[in-house]
């Protein structure tokens, strides 16, 4: 990535001096561009350093997302076609939309806790355990579940 990302124009502003090119995680990359132009540049550049590597770019798996005015945004090429665009995108368990909102990954966190309290019923009703180990489960279990990426919620 440092190969690819090598420009200045590249990415968007991040505490005053750095710029932000990308997000990594395990086998996936997010490119992160303030223009389209760029955008392409980007992603040309990132698949010409992976074919030196032997990688490449699934156009299948691969999605793009941007938040513009525009209703249709520049189409991003690879060498098997362009990369579909898509208003929602479901990445490490979260939902995102677009425009930013986040109602629908609030529910989606919620619907997960509620799985997970119903799944642990038997546990609630034991009369076994204690109250202070069932609000601890319930701490880690389920508070946990709800917040998850809460951080990255727009306030």
């Amino acid at each position: 990535m440092r190969r690819t990302m090598d420009k200045s124009k590249y990415g968007i502003t991040w505490q005053k001096r750095n710029r932000l090119m990308d997000l990594d995680f395990a086998n996936d990359i997010a490119i992160v561009a303030e223009e389209e132009n760029v955008r392409q540049e980007m992603t040309t550049k990132l698949e010409e350093q992976s074919a030196q590597v032997g990688l490449n770019i699934s156009r299948k798996k691969t999605k793009a997302m941007g938040i513009t005015q525009r209703s249709s945004p520049q189409p991003i090429a690879v060498a098997q076609g362009n990369i579909e665009y898509v208003e929602r995108f479901t990445y490490l368990g979260s939902v995102i939309f677009s425009d930013g909102d986040v109602k629908a990954d609030i529910n989606t966190r919620l619907a997960k806790a509620a799985a997970v309290f119903r799944r642990l019923d038997n546990v609630w009703r034991s009369s076994t355990l204690s109250l202070k180990i069932k609000v601890d489960l319930y701490t880690s279990f389920m508070v946990s579940t709800a917040m998850y990426a809460s951080e990255t919620w727009k306030s």
